[in-house]
């Protein structure tokens, strides 16, 4: 999945303020004789209600053909790049963006809530003749200031249709500063479980592992937020060494839990390339059992399951029963053997073959 490129910042004019809404008008009236919409929708339930915005915008995509004598670039041309100047001198893209900042004021200023603030009281004392200032706290209803800065720090990351349901998450679960931190990759978050799993981590936490990924910061918020944890553990080098020798795996990998890279980091250099990416989803305990293996024997072991186990090889090592159950012996058998690597190789190629209807039935009998 790539990340959507926010467009350009606009800033428009009255006349073109007024030729987008008469522009809009007339769109969602084609679209009512259409029967594509309700008949009942107005252009005020459009920028007021996010779903309703979502639907419009849907309908336009999947319709814009209907449209082609409203919409047209210079020249009174159909449009089919959205970011291709339209008559009234911006994009497609510029316009939804418009739109949805519109919407998302409107939703985040209607939800008043009651806040403290600090206001400065006079008081007069002995018949008016001395005055007295003091502070004093009081209790408001209306928009939370914090929020506010929040809301518009928020909006210049907000751009696009398939944002508007996300717009719940994005005010539940991170702050300003968390929004400061994550920038114009805000629109890497592409649902309300990946903006919850953000939201968990501190800004000072973002900024550092921001700094670490550079580039991929991006992909990891895509593809994996919770790796951000991982990341954190590791120093720049080590980050780069796992993330290039892992590929696409390595969010996987940073996104395992503390006590596995308890156990990850006394594997120097070497012996984690023999494991390559079975890194991102072998047990704590199966590594811990492979690990009693030298390097060579450490490359066999892992190249014979794999061969053997092909794309079951996750669920077989990713379960820590396997170690107790199965691996132990299996080890205890590898240290004991004492031939040239490329002997080792191919026996152990044919045992671990030999093992998989037996492992097959002791998955089937694992919870």
């Amino acid at each position: 999945m790539s990340v959507a490129t926010l467009p350009p910042p606009v800033d428009i004019d009255n006349d073109t303020k007024k030729a987008i809404i008469d522009g809009l008008k007339k769109v969602l009236a084609r679209f009512q004789q259409k029967g594509m919409v309700q008949e009942s929708l107005t252009y005020q339930d459009l920028i007021s209600h996010p779903d309703v915005l979502e639907q419009f915008i849907a309908t336009f995509t999947a319709n814009r053909a209907e449209c082609d004598d409203i919409v047209q670039a210079k020249g009174g041309q159909p449009v089919r790049n959205d970011d291709q100047d339209l008559i009234c001198k911006v994009s497609l893209n510029q316009i939804q963006q418009l739109l949805v900042r519109t919407c998302a004021k409107k939703v985040f200023e209607s939800e008043k809530t009651e806040h403290t603030v600090t206001e400065t009281v006079t008081k007069k004392a002995l018949f008016g003749l001395i005055k007295k200032t003091e502070q004093k706290e009081v209790t408001r209803i209306g928009n939370d200031p914090v929020e506010e800065r929040k809301v518009r720090e928020l909006s210049r990351y907000i751009a696009f249709g398939w944002q508007l349901p996300l717009l719940p998450a994005y005010r539940q679960h991170l702050s300003y500063q968390q929004i400061m931190e994550i920038g114009a990759d805000v629109v890497a978050l592409s649902t309300p479980e990946a903006i919850a799993t953000v939201g968990k981590f501190d800004p000072a936490t973002l900024k550092k592992v921001k700094a670490t990924a550079g580039p991929d910061f991006a992909d990891i918020l895509v593809h994996q937020p919770q790796a951000i944890a991982g990341i954190m553990v590791w120093n720049r080098e080590m980050y780069e060494f796992y993330r290039k020798m892992l590929g696409d795996a390595a969010w996987e990998f940073f996104a395992r839990d503390k006590a596995f890279f308890n156990v990850v980091a006394s594997l120097d250099k070497p012996v984690a390339r023999a494991y390559g990416d079975v890194l991102s989803f072998i047990a704590a305990e199966n590594l811990a059992e492979v690990q009693r293996l030298n390097i060579d024997k450490t490359e066999v072991l892992v190249t014979s399951l794999r061969s053997a186990f092909g794309n079951r090889l996750p669920q077989v090592l990713g379960h820590p029963n396997f170690s107790k159950d199965i691996l132990r012996k299996v080890v205890d058998n590898m240290l004991h053997m004492s031939m040239e690597k490329d002997k080792l190789m191919a026996s152990f190629a044919l045992t671990c073959k030999a093992m998989v209807p037996t492992v097959n039935e002791w998955l089937s009998k694992q919870r």
